[in-house]
């Protein structure tokens, strides 16, 4: 006798099918990407080209944190955390740090929040908060929530409730049907700041590489690498965007046009569970990285550096998509170089290797990251011998760091 499986198990996978966010554990993800796209924790797709500083996401009940997305002209240039009403930390797309003007060093740590480098991305974190934002070499933002923050948050990445029909509320509250409408809601007007109202441009179709570009859109229904995902991601409207930059692409080569939707739709895929292996070779498109590194579709969480050669470094075993090492090298600072030429630090200063430098009667030499030191006694103190010594202290701020991943 063949048994029906319980409604609740049946409820459950059509749920799941119809509204995939419950598969990657009901964590929100919500990105700002190509040129002017933003693409919602529910998932819906819309293009607004911003000139001001708006609410993406936040405690809509309480106000304990909010991330404004920050335009100009159009373009991304960063994230702003206030924690209340105080305390704003601007993150730029190229990894600046200030606080009210002041600018700030990374690794940093304070007030539960931590910012820093990884996978040659720029990352803005809080456990406590629950939210993290990466900044890719592209200028493509994402930001993820935890699950605590389902159906308790507002903004331009939408309301995350797992209902795609309610995502343009306004911040009056209204629902509308036009996305300028409801980002132009969400407008936050600083103090010297008055932002004006952003329209829907009227484009022509004028590029000369159309073609090429609905070349490679095409492998989003063609191609069994992207199919893999369909049935969890629909491709239509990645596609569909995909063709309609090919009328006012303006960028130097086809394909920096056409990949940004293709990356979106691998990472979206990523999120929800379906890691697409070999599709950047089946689209030709290779994420940009800084000199030096290469993209890697699936990598640890937490590179191997110069300065966590010699420390007990906790590394969350989760795949995630980054810039890293090629074999053989480390990261040391923004480059990649052969262990035996890893800097060290002491007192927040760098030192190449073959630095030495005096530390209480001893000399200590820079080795493949790492100080090594004599340990000589200083006159007057009682003779022991002692063996020679290797030391290999991480930094305050690299604890910090390393006590964030491990939470």
């Amino acid at each position: 006798v063949l048994k029906m499986p319980p409604f609740s198990y049946l409820l459950c996978t059509y749920l799941c099918i119809v509204y995939p966010a419950c598969v990657a554990g009901m964590t929100g993800r919500c990105s700002l990407f190509a040129q002017h796209h933003i693409h919602t924790f529910d998932g819906v797709i819309y293009e607004f080209p911003g000139d001001c500083s708006y609410l993406l996401a936040g405690d809509c009940n309480h106000q304990s944190f909010t991330l404004l997305g920050d335009f100009q002209n159009g373009k991304r240039t960063g994230i702003t955390l206030f924690l209340g009403d105080v305390f704003g930390l601007h993150l730029s797309i190229d990894g600046q740090l200030s606080e009210g003007g002041k600018r700030l060093s990374l690794p940093y740590a304070s007030h539960s929040v931590f910012a820093g480098s990884e996978l040659g991305f720029f990352k803005l974190w809080s456990e406590e908060f629950g939210f993290t934002v990466t900044i890719d070499n592209a200028a493509n933002i994402a930001l993820t929530l935890g699950k605590r923050h389902s159906n308790r948050t507002c903004g331009l990445c939408g309301n995350f409730n797992a209902v795609p029909h309610d995502e343009y509320t306004a911040q009056e509250g209204f629902l509308t049907e036009d996305s300028y409408d409801f980002a132009n809601s969400w407008a936050m007007k600083g103090a010297d700041q008055a932002c004006r109202r952003v329209s829907d441009p009227t484009q022509s179709c004028n590029s000369t590489k159309g073609t090429a570009i609905l070349s490679t859109c095409s492998v989003l229904q063609s191609s069994s690498v992207f199919l893999h995902c369909s049935h969890l991601v629909s491709p239509d409207a990645f596609l569909s965007l995909c063709q309609a930059e090919a009328c006012h692409c303006e960028q130097k080569n086809a394909e920096d046009c056409s990949c940004p939707f293709l990356l979106e739709y691998a990472r979206t895929c990523h999120a929800h569970g379906i890691l697409l292996h070999g599709w950047m070779e089946e689209a030709q498109c290779f994420p940009k990285c800084p000199i030096g590194m290469q993209y890697s579709e699936c990598t640890k969480s937490c590179s191997t550096t110069c300065h966590s050669l010699n420390i007990q470094e906790v590394c969350k075993e989760e795949c995630v998509d980054g810039c890293t090492c090629p074999t053989g090298k480390v990261l040391d600072g923004n480059r990649c170089v052969e262990v035996s030429q890893c800097s060290c630090a002491h007192m927040g200063r760098h030192f190449p290797p073959g630095s030495t430098i005096s530390q209480d009667c001893n000399t200590c030499v820079c080795r493949h990251g790492s100080w090594e030191c004599t340990n000589e006694e200083c006159p007057g103190e009682h003779h022991i011998n002692k063996p020679f010594l290797v030391v290999s202290c991480p930094s305050v701020q690299m604890i910090r760091m390393l006590c964030a991943h491990a939470q």
